[in-house]
């Protein structure tokens, strides 16, 4: 799978490569051409508004004329894009012309008229995804935004120009739901090849962030306080032949945790799940699940194998508040019995994955009609046994590290989990 993935810290503080991802956005580095003139300065060799135009003529849209032949700048690190050369910004159109495409901005204060740059910034989140296009960043800056309606993504990118949504550098913005319509869910993403990077989705009262589309990375987020799953992937039984579908997405660094059905007492509250219908190819590296009122993770009749790696699921089945009678508490439920069309049995992997003082089991096969496959995984103190069911073993781990230890540790600069102890 190719990803293109943040090489930054925690917080997007460090800028990366071309082709790394998230880095500061191209639309604020450089000093760029204007367009309608005919400057051949480092935002680009052919200015922005056409071969010489004086400004007020009419200005291209991005594209090869728009800001150069380069994209997003190669020394800023910025985000594919096709407007802002070398190391230059997006030009600005002129008098008359046609805004070129670049990065967004939202902020708390910001105003939906304003133009959206990072100094007069947007308002609202849905507004400047609709105005996006691909290959550039919806930048958030710090705050909390409210929103008490589901925010649908339909749109896709490609490999080559992906979306993104990122927290702004130094920033962990939180995007709050609390307030919405019963069973409402947060991020409701069907697209393709989006980049969600750096923020806090919380409080939504079903998923905070439902994935059906593919090739779509979760990174270095945190998603709590969630009315049912924090994120779950699922397609629709209209797509349940459709292999392209709710596949190939990549969840890394990501914590879930405390996420509780209250229509339900908890029943099912995970803090990750693939299951019922997915595609192939979906995998959670780095990721800690906790305080869910059900599981860590669920695969509940996922018919493709779906991989997790270097991740740890511990308190599961135990509220903030005390243990969850509802919920099954497991660390790793890996599958179940399949109860309608496109769904089954699938050998899932777990690989240097850890499991502890979860209500029930550690790692449960469930009732999946195939057998899980763990390797150099370790396990203590879950209330029905380590491992249940029938599970494939090769290697262990050992590790004395608690639940509020666990929880309480900080990430590695690159967002990734320190090692185990």
């Amino acid at each position: 799978m190719t990803r293109h993935l943040l090489c930054a810290s925690a917080v997007l503080a460090v800028a990366c490569g071309s082709s790394g991802g998230v880095g500061e956005p191209a639309a604020q580095a450089g000093s760029g051409a204007i367009a309608g003139t005919s400057s051949t300065a480092s935002g680009g060799s052919v200015a922005a508004g056409g071969s010489g135009n004086a400004a007020g003529t009419t200005a291209t849209t991005a594209g090869t004329s728009s800001g150069g032949a380069s994209s997003g700048g190669t020394s800023n690190g910025g985000t594919t894009s096709t407007s802002g050369g070398m190391g230059g910004a997006a030009a600005t159109a002129g008098t008359g012309g046609t805004k070129p495409a670049g990065d967004l901005w939202v902020a708390p204060d910001g105003n939906d008229a304003n133009p959206g740059t990072e100094a007069q910034p947007l308002l609202n989140l849905p507004n400047a995804l609709a105005r996006i296009t691909a290959g550039f960043t919806v930048w958030l800056k710090a705050g909390t935004y409210k929103y008490t309606s589901v925010i649908q993504i339909k749109k896709s990118g490609t490999m080559a120009a992906e979306y993104t949504i990122a927290a702004a550098s130094g920033t962990r913005p939180t995007v709050n739901f609390a307030g919405s319509p019963a069973a409402t869910r947060g991020f409701d993403l069907q697209g393709d090849y989006w980049h969600f990077a750096g923020f806090e989705v919380e409080n939504a009262t079903d998923n905070c962030i439902a994935i059906s589309g593919s090739h779509n990375t979760i990174e270095n987020m945190t998603i709590h306080g969630c009315g049912d799953t924090g994120l779950q992937i699922t397609v629709s039984s209209a797509n349940v032949a459709d292999n392209t579908r709710g596949a190939d997405n990549l969840v890394l660094n990501t914590d879930s945790y405390e996420n509780f059905d209250a229509a339900t007492g908890g029943e099912n509250a995970d803090g990750f799940a693939a299951k019922l219908r997915i595609g192939p190819g979906n995998v959670f590296r780095g990721c800690r699940a906790y305080n869910n009122s059900d599981d860590g993770w669920d695969f509940f009749a996922a018919d493709d194998v779906v991989e997790i790696d270097g991740s740890w699921a511990f308190s599961n089945g135990k509220g903030v508040s005390g243990n969850n009678p509802a919920g099954d508490g497991n660390g790793f439920k890996l599958g179940g019995k399949p109860t309608s069309a496109g769904e089954g049995g699938a050998v899932h992997l777990v690989k240097d994955s850890f499991a502890f003082e979860n209500l029930a089991c550690g790692y449960t096969q469930n009732n999946n009609p195939d057998v899980p496959q763990l390797s150099s995984c370790g396990a203590k103190d879950n209330g029905k046994g380590d491992y249940c069911g029938t599970l494939s073993k090769s290697g262990s781990a050992t590790m004395t590290m608690s639940a509020a230890q666990a929880k309480a540790v900080k990430r590695n600069a690159d967002g990734s989990l320190p090692p185990m102890k």
